[in-house]
């Protein structure tokens, strides 16, 4: 076949394509809507998710501990069953429930993890603006803002605990220090530093000092599911399958005309 002919072909070929498929906007269009109307079925059945966070970050310890040790301490009394009861039984006013915020689930007797979109909150970290330190939280999907000061509550509780402890450790510290040096006089500069930290730590504690500032739950906010997101795969997909369709039946039909000229 002659190249210019071949070139001509190909334009008429691609206008005539273009041509179907404005000839065909209708149908797409339909195929558009029929799937806008799927996706906006599919938002409407599933059941909005909203998340919450409840920052905290490490206050007042010992000086003998580091912040790794109360975050780890925060974690395993959150998870608690018994420290949740016993915070339970001073807030029956509560809707919670272990099941809520615990980690794991038993299935067919065996004990499993839940996942983390399954939980009713969980512990996470992050770094923020992209520094080098870490900003923990409570991550709470609810928009029930009685929930939400709950768990509050809950984590003020676990956090006047982890002080209580912390004071009672400090002091067998101190006590374990002055039965190994009766005389601080004659001790080191680095044994008495360690003693008056730890003083200052009990009296900053006893007179009220938290071992985790943590501030209140910020306005929940809708993660799942993503209605523009849905909707504008829902009007992309739409118009692939349209598209494709008119030219299919393009392609079809101009099989046959050849077929029967043949």
């Amino acid at each position: 076949m002659n190249p210019i002919n071949q070139v001509q072909d190909d334009e008429i070929d691609l206008f005539e394509s273009f041509q179907t498929l404005w000839d065909g906007k209708w149908l797409i269009s339909a195929f558009v809507g029929i799937a806008v109307l799927l996706g906006g079925t599919f938002i409407l059945s599933k059941d909005a998710v909203y998340e919450s966070k409840l920052i905290y970050s490490v206050d007042t310890i010992p000086p003998f501990y580091e912040a790794d040790k109360a975050s780890t301490d925060f974690q395993q009394k959150f998870y608690s069953v018994s420290v949740f009861e016993e915070w339970k039984q001073n807030n029956s006013n509560t809707s919670l429930v272990f099941e809520d915020l615990s980690a794991t689930e038993v299935v067919d007797g065996f004990v499993l993890s839940k996942k983390q979109d399954e939980q009713l909150a969980t512990l996470a970290s992050e770094k923020k603006d992209g520094s080098i330190a870490l900003v923990s939280f409570a991550l709470v999907r609810s928009n029930q803002l009685p929930i939400l000061d709950d768990f509050f509550k809950y984590a003020i509780h676990i956090s006047g605990l982890l002080k209580d402890e912390y004071v009672v450790r400090a002091k067998e510290e101190l006590k374990i220090i002055e039965a190994r040096f009766k005389d601080l006089s004659t001790a080191d500069s680095g044994i008495v530093n360690t003693v008056l930290s730890i003083d200052r730590y009990i009296v900053t504690a006893e007179k009220g000092a938290n071992v985790f500032a943590i501030k209140r739950p910020t306005m929940p906010k809708k993660v799942s599911p993503k209605s523009s997101l849905i909707l504008a795969m829902s009007v992309v997909l739409g118009g692939m399958v349209g598209v494709v369709f008119i030219l299919v039946r393009y392609a079809i039909m101009k099989r046959k005309e050849r077929l029967a000229k043949a």
